[in-house]
């Protein structure tokens, strides 16, 4: 994507208004004084492939934070189990293969990054609250995205979200029920493609609705199917 596509995509999207109902992220949550800078520590031990800019489409990803935090990873995330109590986060924008390529879905570790810087991460964080998550999606993800910098790349997956309505998931409920409430709740397009279930895919089951992921195209204004 060219510089001035990206700068204009930027625009779009966080000049677009924010729908009341949101509920993806926090506009307020409690921060620590100080946030460590540190980069992604999977990324030595992770393969690395794919070329930045090398990819077909992207895949939006949610976590629904109370059944993460009953977890054993939970342990760690004392921001986002412990300080605060969340609904759905940004678990990350991933680009993505139409096609398996020698049989992987996605890029990842593109290129060598630098860490998110501290500001960076605390614009970001009452929506994606783990300093880890951010700069490990960073690395992995966003080296192989059409964004340059993080602070782009974070702007980008915020405002598609800041678009959606994401309900609360149901105890008991079943992921076709859950994904008929998404579509539901997004009946009203915003002047974009109106969402549907073959937009979605969703993690869980009968322990409970854990992940919700949106298929979207490049320009991240367009939904495709999953």
């Amino acid at each position: 994507m060219k510089v001035l596509g990206k700068l204009a995509l930027l625009l779009i999207l966080l000049a677009a208004p924010v729908p009341a109902s949101v509920v993806v992220a926090q506009e307020q949550c409690r921060l620590p004084s100080r946030i460590t800078v540190a980069p992604c520590p999977n990324q030595s031990r992770e393969e690395a492939r794919g070329t930045k800019g090398d990819f077909d489409h992207y895949i939006l990803s949610f976590s629904w934070s109370p059944a993460f935090c009953t977890s054993p990873a939970a342990k760690r995330a004392t921001l986002q189990c412990r300080d605060n109590q969340f609904g759905w986060i940004i678990h990350g924008l991933w680009p993505q293969y139409a096609q398996p390529r020698a049989g992987q879905r996605w890029p990842q570790y593109c290129a060598a990054v630098a860490p998110v810087p501290e500001a960076v991460l605390r614009r970001h964080l009452c929506s994606s609250p783990d300093p880890r998550l951010m700069q490990c999606e960073w690395a992995k993800h966003g080296s192989c995205s059409d964004f340059a910098t993080p602070a782009e790349y974070f702007a980008a997956q915020v405002g598609v979200a800041t678009r959606l309505t994401l309900p609360e998931p149901r105890p008991g409920q079943s992921v076709q029920a859950f994904m008929a409430a998404v579509v539901a709740a997004n009946d009203d397009s915003h002047g974009h493609d109106r969402l549907q279930q073959r937009h979605l895919r969703v993690i869980g089951g009968s322990e409970g609705i854990r992940e919700l992921r949106i298929c979207l195209e490049r320009d991240l204004v367009r939904y495709r199917a999953c």
